[in-house]
């Protein structure tokens, strides 16, 4: 489906608040007089691509915005504080926006003294932790070349956070009502599972601690019954991220997978996974900038024929990384999301899980390129948001869960696993 004819005029895309998200994600945006100090915006406490503002639009879109100045050099945006509220200010316009204040969560320490912001960051209403602080991709330089491990990770002394630390965490996210879901991310894993034990008595504290949704970001272990054992344990949504869809592309920029894991494996994982999970509860990233606008397109077409729902974050150079490269136009970019929410409609895949990511562009996101008639989408998207829709998700959830337990028990107990 092709792309919506968006106005040239870049002023006026406060009428497509989509267009303004991805604008502001490429360009960036200054803060005005004493901003930052009212966001509480004066530490780096969010790693990786995530260090910017995280901003609500109009349409309750989220978006981190990068506020560096390498990034926001040519960025004629500006967020001010004015009579009335915060106001984004550009080409002309002066959008009200709401930014989303640093919380006191960051300011907090655990039980044994480790600082909050080294452990989890905050994002769309969710808390990701990385219970800890390696990916041993790094150990022999197979790391992606795009990331780098010193922005990446905190350097705690720890290799590993306590179960009881992470807990109490959550419990202070959630108390001061930041977040109501959580994230847990890990880096690579040498190992038949690729951590997914690791992670094990983590989810299992927050399943028996809270009524909440979990998600894990990993990747693809060895044995598809890793995948059961995976959604048996109790995690809701999970991610194993390809990055890049170009088979030569993906072998020169994510060495350590394609060596260790494999471009094919990623594919069989996936598709495995989506026959498990609930419709739209398995995600991939493929992210704009890293290969041809075309390629990117296939690998949505990839993604979603297998069940999967592919999410974009857009390149953002890290400080320190090896690579650096040039942004596909605004145009393409549109063409691209376009594409995006179309083919995961055509496959009928659930739009829903994928809600609130202010450091990716998402399917639901894209109809505001498509042209298409999104209503029912977008009520669909708005009853997944109240505390009845998460409880209502979370119930089917368990009990396609309980059903699973006993084939995947009876599974690694004829395998000796």
């Amino acid at each position: 489906m092709k792309a919506a004819r968006l106005k040239k005029k870049e002023g006026l895309c406060p009428f497509n608040p989509g267009y303004l998200k991805l604008l502001l994600a490429v360009q960036g945006m200054s803060l005005g007089k004493g901003v930052a100090e009212e966001v509480g915006f004066t530490l780096s406490t969010r790693r990786g691509v995530a260090g910017g503002v995280d901003l609500i639009l109009p349409g309750d879109l989220w978006v981190n915005v990068p506020v560096d100045k390498t990034t926001t050099e040519k960025s004629p945006y500006c967020l001010e504080k004015k009579k009335g509220g915060y106001f984004l200010t550009g080409y002309g316009n002066e959008i009200k926006v709401e930014p989303v204040r640093q919380p006191h969560f960051y300011e907090r320490v655990t039980s044994k003294g480790t600082p909050f912001y080294q452990i989890a960051a905050l994002h769309g209403g969710s808390v990701y932790i990385s219970p800890t602080n390696r990916c041993q991709f790094f150990d022999d330089d197979l790391n992606c070349r795009f990331c780098d491990e010193k922005k990446t990770f905190y350097p705690i002394a720890r290799e590993f956070i306590s179960v009881e630390e992470i807990l109490e965490i959550i419990e202070v996210a959630f108390n001061e009502g930041v977040a109501d879901s959580v994230d847990f991310n890990i880096g690579y894993f040498d190992t038949e599972d690729r951590g997914i034990s690791f992670l094990e008595p983590y989810i299992n504290a927050v399943k028996r601690n809270f009524d909440t949704i979990v998600a894990v970001d990993a990747q693809p272990p060895k044995s598809n019954k890793w995948i059961d054992k995976t959604y048996a344990m109790g995690v809701d949504k999970l991610s194993y991220h390809m990055e890049i869809f170009d088979m030569e592309v993906f072998d020169s920029l994510c060495p350590g997978k394609a060596k260790e894991i494999g471009w094919e494996r990623y594919v069989e994982a996936l598709k495995y996974a989506a026959g498990v999970f609930p419709s739209g509860a398995v995600s991939s990233n493929l992210i704009i900038g890293l290969e041809a606008p075309a390629s990117t397109m296939e690998g949505i077409d990839l993604l979603t024929g297998i069940g999967v729902v592919p999410i974009l974050p857009i390149f953002r150079p890290i400080e320190g990384a090896a690579l650096e490269v040039t942004l596909p136009d605004m145009d393409e970019m549109s063409a691209i999301l376009a594409h995006l929410y179309s083919s995961v409609k055509a496959s009928s895949i659930n739009m829903t899980w994928s809600k609130n990511i202010s450091t990716y562009m998402t399917p639901l996101e894209g109809r505001y390129f498509s042209g298409d008639d999104a209503k029912l989408q977008v009520v669909m998207q708005n009853i997944y948001k109240t505390k009845i829709g998460g409880k209502a998700v979370r119930s089917i959830a368990g009990l396609r869960r309980r059903l699973k337990v006993k084939e995947v028990e009876d599974s690694f107990e004829s395998s000796g696993l």
